[in-house]
């Protein structure tokens, strides 16, 4: 299905690293984004970062996913305006592992119920297009490296992982249950970056959970100087090493997957 003007496509978690840039990425490939998040670690710096890189006024809905009585407000909305939503990209969820093992409830309440809601709405206005934001952390520890897609999940290492287990089985149920339906499941490891005008980038509240912001604002002299954990791992220097994707590439790969979505829901 090749995209139109009045191709419109909720972007879940908008204002947020990645789904900011794979909100840019959808409007350059010829998609209407339409954005939402509750802005629990964002900020609208990133949503008018969007609006100037898109050159019009990006609608944006200060929303939580888990309220099902004002998704379904602004999925009618669309819906009566003549631009109905006809995909999600879904990136809200909290992902902070170490909180995840602190406060497992509110993860499990956050990422796996939201999505819950989120299907459920979205099915009852007849969404079928569904691109999901997961994660390396399904694989738990696995027992080959490389992964790959078909690799076994083994026990999640925290209760983000388990919620990322978790929600791609409702996503594959739902599938499954579904037959017009088309679900894509993204994987990925740590995304870096930010889109090349530097109106967007990794913006995190407060202390980063992240690696690069550390970075980044330790060169700033914004924190002092970088500590690097860990001194026995089986590398050249014994150090950590990390496997790393651009945002922007990351953005791209989301909006091919939908269109692979979209192809196959066309008929």
């Amino acid at each position: 299905m090749s995209p139109t003007p009045k191709t419109h496509v909720l972007v879940t978690g908008g204002a947020g690293y990645i789904g900011s840039h794979a909100a840019v990425a959808l409007h350059e490939a010829g998609y209407a984004p339409v954005l939402l998040d509750n802005l629990h670690n964002s900020e609208t710096q990133a949503v008018d970062g969007i609006r100037e890189l898109c050159d019009h006024e990006v609608p944006f809905h200060a929303i939580d996913v888990r309220d099902a009585s004002a998704l379904e407000s602004l999925f009618r909305d669309c819906t009566e305006a003549g631009n109905p939503i006809q995909g999600i990209l879904h990136f809200a969820a909290h992902k902070a592992v170490e909180e995840s093992v602190a406060h497992p409830a509110m993860y499990a309440t956050n990422n796996v119920g939201g999505l819950g809601t989120l299907l459920q709405v979205a099915s009852a206005f007849d969404v079928r297009n569904v691109v999901f934001s997961s994660s390396c952390t399904v694989y738990g520890e696995p027992e080959v490296v490389p992964v790959d897609e078909s690799t076994p999940f083994q026990e999640a290492e925290s209760p983000y992982g388990w919620t990322k287990q978790a929600s791609e089985r409702i996503l594959r149920d739902h599938a499954a249950t579904h037959e017009a339906h088309r679900v894509a499941l993204l994987r990925y490891f740590n995304p870096i970056g930010a889109h090349p005008s530097a109106l967007l980038g990794e913006l995190p509240l407060g202390v980063p959970n992240n690696l690069i912001p550390f970075l980044t604002q330790a060169v700033a002299g914004i924190r002092g100087a970088l500590t690097v954990f860990g001194g026995d791992y089986p590398t050249p220097d014994g150090t950590c090493i990390r496997d790393y994707l651009h945002v922007m590439d990351l953005a791209e790969a989301h909006v091919a997957a939908l269109r692979w979505c979209f192809d196959r829901t066309a008929h």
